[in-house]
């Protein structure tokens, strides 16, 4: 693998440090493990990274409300073996500890996994289950946005360059039981598949999202009693044809992974 090209590093310590040296051309830095992978292919030349590592407020992880509140820089690894997310969300518990292998859960964020917008990421297709919401901030000031609203498309993110994903906010108590389960014969899944049965007002609104077979997630949401099928689901879906499959083989193999997952959490015990 080819070296990195030159570049200069900020070390901020405070938010508003990182903020006045961000721009087009100056990036953040932090888990870097698709950052660095783009640059040393030459598909990113910035002029300098901007370390937010030791930035201690986006190293949060706390209860805030009826939400658990995940710092910008927080990786995987601290998320997954955190109490709160072991007690709260263990779900998202057993999907940190599924990404990629131990040195990219010990280093990636999984803020960065959202800005860069991977499109066979695990984590995206699970925070889009739990409804998840995102806060990018700038000199102007804080946005909050959807995690559909945040990825556009393949590597394609709603960040402006100026600005920074300060944190992720998961809504707690509505999730009553859920799994994920994925198809993988690569480093990245083929198909990923999320469903949970989520307490919306009282009903219980049984929900699955595909993600990994096209570009982007793929949401479903279902009333009680509403019949499900995984091959009525995947014959839906513009399936992305590459390495891993034909577009008729990942068809299928969604079809399969979707039946099997809702059989899994129908024999899953109530949280």
């Amino acid at each position: 693998m080819s070296v990195l090209p030159p570049f200069a590093l900020h070390r901020p310590s405070t938010i508003t440090e990182a903020l006045e040296a961000l721009s087009f051309d100056d990036m953040p830095l932090g888990g870097g493990t698709e950052l660095l992978l783009a640059m040393r292919m030459r598909m990113l030349r910035p002029d300098s990274l901007v370390n937010i590592k030791n930035i201690p407020e986006l190293h949060t992880l706390e209860i805030d409300g009826d939400h658990l509140v995940i710092g910008g820089a927080v990786t995987h690894q601290t998320a997954a073996e955190h109490p709160l997310v072991v007690d709260q969300l263990p779900i998202l518990r057993r999907v940190l500890l599924e990404v990629g292998n131990p040195r990219i859960r010990a280093s990636g964020t999984l803020a960065g996994n959202l800005i860069f917008a991977e499109p066979k990421s695990d984590v995206i297709p699970i925070l889009l289950a739990l409804d998840a919401t995102v806060t990018l901030v700038s000199s102007r000031g804080p946005r909050n946005m959807t995690i559909d609203e945040l990825i556009l498309g393949p590597y394609y993110a709603a960040r402006e360059p100026d600005e920074l994903l300060s944190e992720i906010r998961i809504p707690l108590g509505r999730v009553l039981r859920a799994v994920y389960l994925k198809y993988q014969t690569m480093e990245r899944p083929t198909v990923g598949v999320a469903a949970l049965d989520h307490d919306s007002d009282g009903d219980v609104v049984r929900r699955v999202v595909i993600g990994a077979a096209t570009e982007l997630p793929v949401r479903h949401d279902f009333s009680p009693g509403e019949p499900i099928e995984g091959k009525s689901i995947a014959e839906t879906m513009e399936i992305v044809p590459d390495i891993a499959g034909s577009e008729r083989y990942k068809r299928h193999v969604v079809a399969i992974y979707v039946d099997r997952a809702l059989a899994a959490l129908d024999r899953e015990e109530r949280a």
